[in-house]
Parts: C-alpha cells; structure tokens; sequence
C-alpha cells in the first residue's frame, strides 16, 4: 500500500505532467476542482489515476468532487476498502 506521502508525492506528479506550472502550489490541501485546475477531462483522468493507484476498481459514485476536490481526500478514496 502507498503511503499518504507517496501519494501526494504521485499524485503532484501526476497534475504536474498535465498542468505544468499551473500545478506548481498544489499541496495535500489545494482545492483542485472548484480553482478550475482540474476541468471535466482531467478530473475523469484523475479518477483513472486514483483506480490504477489503488490498484482495484472504484464505484464511480464513490469519486465525488468533494472527493475529488485535494490530494488528502482523494488519498482517503485510494486507501478505503
């Protein structure tokens, strides 16, 4: 299993490959869907990322924006069983 700090650690490269510089300040708590850094293609491409992650299968309603919205709650998602 990933740790939480591997996982922002993946998850900044992950938006830094995509967003370039805009991702620069991203951290565990930036909000990432209401700041518009994550548009409707990115967030189902971040939801892809978060699945191959976890390394299983997640219910696409379990993937929310308020779960989507930072790194932190994302992680919760990755790690939920």
């Amino acid at each position: 299993m990933m740790s939480e700090q591997q996982f922002y650690q993946s998850g900044r490269e992950f938006l830094l490959e995509r967003l370039g510089e805009a991702a620069d300040h991203v951290d565990a708590d930036t909000e990432l869907v209401q700041s518009g850094l994550l548009d409707s293609l990115l967030v189902l491409e971040f939801f892809f990322f978060l699945e191959n992650t976890r390394g299983a299968a997640i219910a696409p309603e379990a993937a929310t924006v308020e779960v989507l919205s930072t790194l932190r709650s994302a992680y919760q998602l990755v790690v939920a069983l």
